[in-house]
């Protein structure tokens, strides 16, 4: 299992790590700050750098089976495995996902609470993000009040909070898992909490702002029909 730093704070943009396994194009480090794919989000990027000089781009990052696989540009050879790399994650890319992605907790609230709703799928990019939900209709004044709702929580500041519960225990409460499905893998027997204070409280592997003041300003850009009550938003947000 590679320990998740970034699980434990989304803020850290620098670690040591040891080199588990090297194979192919891609490293394996006992614990690892980059943040794979999942969720909707994009995979953090950035650099490894070694005691050597050697450094390389970390061009992908992916988890299976309780590992994190870092890609690389350059892979050094096998006499690496033991030592010591230093790690340094693309931060302007990292923080935007970390505000896309609470913004869409924030979203996916409002649409749950005030409209009944579920997130059927969403995704985040660094530069625009999208999610889809169940709903009759999104017209513009719907719209409009969406936009307002989410403005007036990222005004609001509220903080935000991760904690972990026993799977078994999480489950008793149904509002934690928010996604129309649970793609929660069986195997995770402990579920990490993020808590949007006095706005939302969901299971979630993801980066996340330590405040919703953090998300900035909140750009609407498009909505779409996918379908009889199914809805997609597009949105990004501004400095």
């Amino acid at each position: 299992m590679t320990e998740l730093l970034f699980q434990q704070d989304s803020y850290i943009r620098e670690f040591e790590a040891e080199i588990i396994d090297v194979f192919e194009d891609t490293i394996l480090l006992d614990k690892t700050a980059f943040a794979p794919k999942g969720g909707g989000l994009m995979p953090d990027q950035g650099i490894l750098q070694f005691d050597d000089g050697y450094q390389c781009e970390v061009i992908d990052v992916y988890s299976k089976s309780g590992k994190v696989y870092h890609k690389l540009s350059l892979v050094p050879d096998e006499t690496y495995i033991g030592k010591t790399v230093k790690g340094i994650i693309d931060w302007e890319r990292r923080n935007k996902q970390m505000r896309l992605h609470t913004l869409i907790h924030t979203i996916s609230s409002i649409l749950y609470k005030k409209y009944g709703t579920t997130v059927t799928g969403g995704n985040i990019t660094p530069e625009k993000s999208r999610v889809d939900f169940d709903i009759d209709h999104l017209r513009q004044e719907r719209v409009q009040e969406i936009e307002a709702a989410v403005r007036e929580i990222i005004a609001g500041d509220h903080k935000v909070s991760v904690s972990f519960l026993e799977r078994q225990e999480a489950l008793k409460d149904p509002e934690l898992i928010r996604t129309k499905v649970n793609l929660i893998p069986e195997s995770v027997k402990i579920l990490r909490i993020v808590e949007i204070e006095d706005v939302d409280r969901q299971a979630d592997g993801g980066v996340h702002v330590r405040s919703t003041k953090e998300i900035g300003t909140f750009v609407p850009l498009k909505t779409e029909n996918r379908g009889k009550d199914k809805k997609r938003l597009y949105f990004t947000i501004s400095p």
